[in-house]
């Protein structure tokens, strides 16, 4: 169960056998760790099946290998399942095959407001050097070429690494992580690619991915939907971001960010207010209008991206 998926396990992997389960995507959202908000944005979970149901079934074209079986309906696909290992345990040891890789590959083409490399460059946490830069970037900026963070996936805090740490907590040689590397750029040249098809700026994302019962790479979890990925249309954001950006203007994320820092977790936050009602139906028309541009099927009859942003705009006007 997760605070924007469930999981139906249909047959549980084994150590030399791929399992089956059924995602369920539902209209929960999360942002800044919280858990699942008190609204819902209503199609969210279909927007987010269709449009990465879509992606795998371009990636596999492209010779990239994923866990994905089926769209089973409009909010549920049919995936492969691999075991957990948590390096932490000692559960994951050289040479298994058939697990997750304990790893988020972060891809950023562009470094907007509200990316995370700023607070890290600000607080001594990277180095310029570190992020693949050769210069102090600025909000905004797109960069000339592509570059990579990883993180850890399944401790209780995310935490970035250097890619010698990430292959040594993943039990991978220096040829598969060069492998996952090559793989992940390869995923984000296709995104990026597809949303300039519809005027939209693919600026971030992330990725993740398992080791099969041979231990070949496999793509996992979903891929370029508005919540793993940051898009902007003419500078306007279009994704989970607009979340994120209403709650930073309400004194429950300052609430929140002093809680994270005297270590609170999951259940002992303070609970955040509602969303606007017209917010609330402004990003639900933006996850239906990018999966029916980006998928090319009706399914809401939702109105344009442009008209979208429009009302965005204005309704950013009337709160300032």
């Amino acid at each position: 169960m997760g605070s924007v998926k469930d999981l139906k396990v249909e047959k549980p992997a084994t150590g030399n056998e791929t399992g089956i389960g059924i995602f369920h995507f539902t209209d929960d959202y999360s942002v800044f760790d919280y858990g699942k908000m008190p609204d819902i944005i209503p199609g969210k979970g279909e927007a987010l099946c269709r449009i990465a149901a879509f992606n795998f079934e371009q990636l596999e074209k492209l010779g990239i290998k994923t866990h994905y079986r089926r769209l089973v309906k409009g909010n549920e696909m049919e995936v492969d399942l691999v075991r957990v290992l948590y390096p932490q345990k000692g559960e994951l040891k050289e040479g298994m095959s058939n697990y997750l890789v304990p790893l988020e590959v972060i891809f950023r083409n562009s470094l907007p407001e509200g990316s995370s490399v700023f607070k890290r460059l600000n607080k001594g946490q990277a180095t310029i050097e570190e992020l693949g830069l050769t210069k102090m970037p600025k909000p905004g900026e797109r960069l000339e070429s592509p570059i990579m963070d990883v993180s850890t996936k399944l401790e209780p805090s995310d935490r970035y690494l250097s890619w010698k740490e990430a292959g040594k907590i993943s039990c991978l040689s220096n040829e598969e992580v060069e492998k996952l590397k090559e793989t992940a750029l390869k995923i984000n040249d296709f995104l990026t690619k597809r949303a300039e098809k519809f005027g939209i700026e693919h600026a971030d994302g992330k990725v993740e991915f398992a080791l099969d019962p041979d231990r070949s790479l496999i793509l996992v979890d979903v891929c370029g939907t508005l919540d793993e990925n940051r898009f902007l249309y003419n500078g306007v954001h279009l994704s989970k971001q607009v979340l994120r950006d209403y709650y930073k203007t309400t004194p429950w994320y300052g609430v929140i960010e002093r809680e994270k820092g005297e270590g609170k977790g999951h259940g002992e936050f303070t609970a955040p207010e509602k969303l606007p009602k017209e917010l609330i139906g402004i990003v639900a028309n933006m996850y239906k209008s990018v999966t029916e541009a980006w998928t090319g099927k009706k399914i809401w009859n939702a109105p344009s991206i442009e008209k979208v942003i429009q009302q965005y705009r204005k309704f950013l006007e009337k709160v300032g």
